[in-house]
């Protein structure tokens, strides 16, 4: 038997559900209340405001996001070229294969354009963050300058921007072939020793 939720990871799972397939803003508390079979003093209890409970969404999508990335790259410990590649792949498993919305970081980007705001800064960290782990990996792969991290960012934002479109099967399923090119043009087509 599977242990019952607490009242607050349900109410985060629902409205984490809502703002991926809804949006964010267009997702009302009434809305969130209703779903989740909860009152909406205890909703408040839990989270005392939306953005609270915004912040909660992205910051457990941001655990979800890199203890897979972090599972995917440590499969090729020692081999920073494969780390690469299987960081490119995990960022295409993440996506739901059934429903398409890209990427929750860049989609709390667009609706929330207020530099200042915390759901805004918490989106740009993620993407911070997934920039930097490019870049380090790239510099262990023996890449000097940001060119090959500045590439591979674009082409991720790109696929996961593209994905609401096209869907998995559109450009988002040329990621790996276009980041392998760029990896091979800056690295070298070598490949690690097992």
């Amino acid at each position: 038997m599977a242990p019952r939720l607490s009242v607050r990871q349900h109410i985060l799972n629902v409205a984490s559900e809502l703002f991926y397939r809804e949006g964010i803003r267009s997702v009302g508390v009434d809305t969130i209340v209703e779903r989740s079979e909860v009152s909406k003093a205890t909703l408040y209890r839990h989270f005392p405001t939306k953005d609270d409970l915004i912040i909660a969404y992205l910051e457990a999508q941001d655990h979800i996001n890199w203890v897979h990335f972090d599972e995917a790259v440590a499969k090729h410990e020692g081999c920073p070229k494969e780390q690469l590649l299987a960081l490119i792949d995990a960022t295409i498993e993440l996506l739901e294969p059934g429903y398409h919305r890209g990427c929750a970081f860049l989609n709390a980007l667009a609706e929330f354009s207020e530099e200042d705001h915390p759901v805004h800064l918490l989106a740009v960290e993620y993407n911070r963050a997934l920039r930097l782990r490019i870049s380090r990996l790239s510099q262990k792969a023996g890449v000097q300058d940001e060119r090959l991290t500045d590439q591979l960012m674009l082409v991720i934002n790109g696929a996961l921007a593209s994905v609401p479109v096209y869907g998995l099967s559109g450009p988002a399923a040329e990621l790996t072939t276009v980041a392998r090119y760029l990896i091979d043009l800056h690295i070298g087509k070598t490949e690690c020793q097992a």
